[in-house]
């Protein structure tokens, strides 16, 4: 059935193994094409959708969100259906939001990403697809106080692949944390990104874990603005994007509170580090 014209905003999970990343490209599948496919099989006409961020290749989402314009008469839940029904099973669509029909999904709020690391001597075959594997012990005490100095407005020249198509680097993380021990989890929340930021900022922790560089380290790139001085884009399988968020939504998720500082000062305090095989 038909109806007036609508915006359709979708949430999107994928795993991004199989994919060559989210955006249309000749030389592989992506995540866009097989979203096409099944909306316009939906549809019955071919249906161009717009996304909110361009993962890479091999980068996951739990919280992509994808735009399109529609006539089709159904209720949220048939939306589910009919789209779920014919994606492969590593995509599926999550939930949906009606929006005006000349929404744009780019002019974002910000965005929440996540990067997963395993520290240990043996690896464990079902994290293999979602984290990055550092076998050194890391000194994961450094690491947590250097991620504090990520946090603010920074030219992240230093911070952005060298292809990169974007005017400037600077952008505005407001919200950074790292927790865990075996299993580090980085948590980054900002406006904006350039290309391989959250991939080079973990590279660099990594590095600082390993004890070739002081958490003071950070700075210094932040200043010299230097690609080539920052530590190495880490493994794409271990980044997913956890929400994107838009001006009339959540947006107190994207800003660290009070009591969220005091915590991570007390986390930041010394402590012992236990380094264990595997689990």
């Amino acid at each position: 059935m038909s109806g007036t014209m609508q915006g359709i905003l979708l949430e999107v999970a994928y795993d991004g193994t199989n994919y060559c990343g989210f955006q249309f490209q000749k030389n592989g599948i992506t995540v866009q094409e097989v979203l096409e496919n099944s909306i316009s099989k939906m549809e019955k006409r071919f249906v161009r959708i717009k996304g909110a961020s361009r993962t890479d290749s091999g980068v996951h989402a739990l919280g992509q969100r994808i735009f399109y314009p529609s006539t089709l008469d159904l209720s949220d839940i048939n939306y589910l259906k009919g789209l779920n029904s014919s994606l492969p099973k590593d995509v599926a669509i999550t939930s949906i939001k009606r929006v005006e029909p000349d929404f744009r999904p780019r002019h974002t709020a910000g965005k929440i990403y996540q990067y997963k690391i395993r520290n240990s001597l043996i690896p464990n075959p079902l994290d293999n697809r979602y984290h990055w594997h550092v076998y050194k012990k890391l000194n994961v005490e450094l690491m947590k106080k250097a991620v504090g100095y990520f946090e603010g407005t920074h030219d992240f020249s230093s911070f952005r692949a060298a292809a990169c198509e974007s005017r400037h680097a600077i952008r505005k993380i407001t919200k950074i944390s790292l927790e865990g021990e075996q299993e580090l989890l980085l948590t980054v929340a900002g406006t904006a990104f350039v290309q391989n930021m959250i991939r080079i900022i973990a590279g660099t922790l990594v590095i600082i874990g390993k004890e070739f560089q002081k958490p003071e380290f950070v700075k210094e790139l932040l200043n010299i603005q230097d690609r080539t001085k920052a530590g190495p884009t880490a493994p794409a399988k271990g980044l997913c994007l956890q929400k994107v968020i838009y001006p009339d939504e959540d947006t107190e998720l994207l800003i660290r509170k009070s009591d969220e500082k005091k915590q991570d000062s007390k986390k930041n305090q010394p402590g012992k580090h236990s380094f264990i095989a595997s689990t």
